[in-house]
């Protein structure tokens, strides 16, 4: 009657934890609530362990314990191992009630586990003296493992607390089921508030984003100028902003906040090195204490320079990047638009270029030059660019096609610069030459001319084209224009300029047909008196029908225009000294001159001056 009576209370007690479970639905209440309530209704248990599997990880794992120190929950059992695995394979509660038993099942324990154990209990495994291991099983399918162990209770384990034990495992099983799908519900909700979330931030990134697109396309339709856009990026990024251009110039800029033109341009040289031709980029300026940001403006895969923002740190916002994105967009399309303009405008100037220069139609010239505000009565002059490149191993169509391109970005910035110098000059293409015509108003001084070339042409040899591979750019200028029937003439001494720049073997990369007095003297001369005056002076080494021709020419040419150094000579051309000197004893021998005699000299020097015009002479005369 006894053992009845207490059957009834502890299912009693079992009926209100049941009652108590369902109420609540967090996972890891429920089951240490359950094993806390198991050792009170199971008298002869001591410790106990809850183990749930994990099926990402394939094995069981720790989730609630009593009688163990905290360590416990690194121990992870794979199904099969030791008692709790055992039972989770076949699915039904096992007495463990006797030492072989024990001993048997946790022979298959890992030894890392059974450390872990060891370290976590004060009696070692072998003490235990009886377990009871209960799956928890939800629609035949084992979820987990409920054990409860006897290391030193006297009172023992029973098969009645087996059955009790497996009464309390089928209450828990049902709210562990309900607890963790409750838990996945809130996990859904969560999730499904950060996806709104982040579907309304994207709605409103998208909002912002057309939002920004159509007043900068109203800019656009309405005439706004790069300068106006800039400004408006500005405003919305409280930050400073400027343009590189593809020749590192610093074209348009809208400084309001962190800086200002004259700082920048003091660290534009190290600038440079950032900038990156398809991608993002940064640069911190130490002494100003500045963080630069460059994104390239890009049309198929083109970059037209680079939109710069400078700021007091490296923190963007999504709305920033926007903006910057957008901006950068509508830049590319305004730099194409003018460039496109541009290219509709080199179609007509190149049409008055030639009409000037053959004097041809002069009603033609006159009313294009009211549409240039080009004025005859002011003084010309020209200026002609030539940009050669490397052509490699590329072949000639790629490389018309890139040399095509280059000369179209640096006819825009040459075009602006002149410009802001002289204000009604004319800059057009002619194959891959840039012609600038000049009107030498009363700003116009040489220096300031020389100043503009030693920009474009020095500058740039060094900077853009070296980025852009094998470039060399040279220039002619010609005398001054006083009169409409003088443009083909002056156009032609600029080209000789231009010819004598590439002739010459020195360092300079433009030339004045003024400081060419020797060659406009002997341009002054009769041709057929010039080819005598070289027969006569250089007949035997032109003759000469030997491989060696050609090395004896400019052997001599360096040795007459380096004024007799015999040291700079050699080294100029890399040769051994021994063939140096061997080489002007045959020279000597073919000419039937001495080299040491100054009126020699002087003849072969004049002679080679000939040499540079003649083939210049023959196209004038054509």
């Amino acid at each position: 009657m006894g053992n009845s009576l207490r059957k009834i209370d502890k299912l009693q007690e079992l009926l209100e934890a049941s009652k108590l479970l369902n109420s609540t639905q967090d996972t890891d209440y429920i089951l240490n609530f359950l094993l806390k309530k198991s050792l009170e209704l199971i008298k002869g248990g001591d410790t106990g362990v809850i183990f749930l599997y994990n099926k990402e990880i394939k094995m069981l794992e720790i989730r609630a314990f009593i009688g163990f120190d905290d360590n416990i929950v690194e121990v992870k059992l794979c199904p099969g191992e030791s008692m709790t695995g055992i039972v989770f394979l076949k699915q039904k509660p096992i007495f463990f009630s006797n030492s072989n038993e024990i001993s048997r099942a946790m022979g298959t324990m890992q030894e890392k586990n059974k450390n872990l154990l060891e370290n976590s209990l004060h009696q070692k495994p072998n003490e235990l003296l009886g377990s009871i291991c209960c799956p928890l099983i939800y629609r035949e399918e084992c979820i987990g493992v409920i054990v409860i162990d006897n290391f030193e209770n006297h009172e023992g384990l029973t098969e009645d607390d087996v059955s009790l034990l497996e009464a309390i495992s089928v209450q828990a099983t049902i709210a562990i089921i309900n607890a963790q799908n409750y838990e996945k519900q809130l996990k859904n909700n969560d999730e499904l508030e950060k996806y709104n979330k982040m579907l309304e931030l994207e709605r409103n990134k998208y909002r912002y984003s057309t939002g920004l697109h159509s007043r900068f396309t109203g800019m656009i339709l309405n005439g706004c100028s790069v300068e106006d856009i800039l400004s408006e990026i500005t405003s919305l990024l409280n930050r400073d902003v400027f343009i590189i251009d593809l020749f590192y110039n610093i074209s348009n800029y809208s400084f309001s906040y962190y800086t200002n033109i004259d700082r920048v341009k003091k660290v534009s040289h190290n600038l440079i090195k950032y900038l990156r031709e398809n991608e993002k980029s940064n640069y911190y300026n130490v002494s100003n204490d500045l963080y630069f940001y460059f994104s390239p403006i890009m049309v198929n895969k083109d970059t037209l320079g680079w939109l710069c923002v400078v700021s007091d740190n490296y923190e963007y916002s999504e709305l920033d990047n926007i903006a910057i994105e957008r901006g950068v967009t509508i830049l590319a399309l305004e730099l194409l638009k003018i460039n496109g303009l541009s290219h509709m405008e080199q179609t007509l100037k190149g049409d008055f270029l030639e009409s000037l220069i053959m004097n041809q139609n002069k009603d033609y010239i006159v009313k294009c030059s009211k549409n240039y505000r080009f004025s005859f009565k002011m003084k010309h002059q020209i200026i002609i660019i030539e940009v050669e490149g490397d052509k490699g191993s590329v072949s000639q169509e790629k490389y018309e096609k890139e040399l095509k391109k280059y000369i179209k970005y640096y006819y825009n910035i040459i075009n602006e610069k002149i410009n802001r110098i002289l204000s009604n000059s004319i800059t057009m293409i002619k194959g891959n030459k840039i012609v600038v015509i000049l009107e030498l108003n009363n700003n116009y001084s040489r220096e300031k001319i020389k100043v503009f070339l030693e920009d474009i042409v020095v500058e740039n040899n060094i900077s853009f084209f070296s980025r852009y591979g094998k470039k060399r750019v040279r220039a002619g200028v010609s005398d001054e224009i006083t009169r409409l029937d003088d443009f083909k003439s002056s156009y032609y001494n600029a080209a000789q300029a231009l010819r004598m720049v590439n002739e010459i073997e020195d360092e300079n990369l433009y030339l004045f047909y003024d400081d060419l007095e020797i060659k406009k003297f002997l341009l002054n001369n009769n041709r057929k008196d010039l080819e005598y005056f070289i027969t006569k002076t250089l007949g035997p080494l032109l003759d000469y029908q030997n491989t060696s021709k050609n090395e004896y020419l400019d052997t001599l040419k360096i040795y007459i225009r380096s004024n007799g150094n015999w040291t700079y000579t050699k080294d100029y051309l890399h040769i051994h000294g021994n063939t140096l000197s061997y080489r002007l004893r045959r020279i000597m021998d073919l000419l039937n001159m001495d080299l040491s005699d100054y009126n020699q000299r002087l003849r072969i020097q004049i002679a080679f001056e000939i040499l540079d015009i003649l083939p210049l002479t023959d196209k004038m005369n054509n």
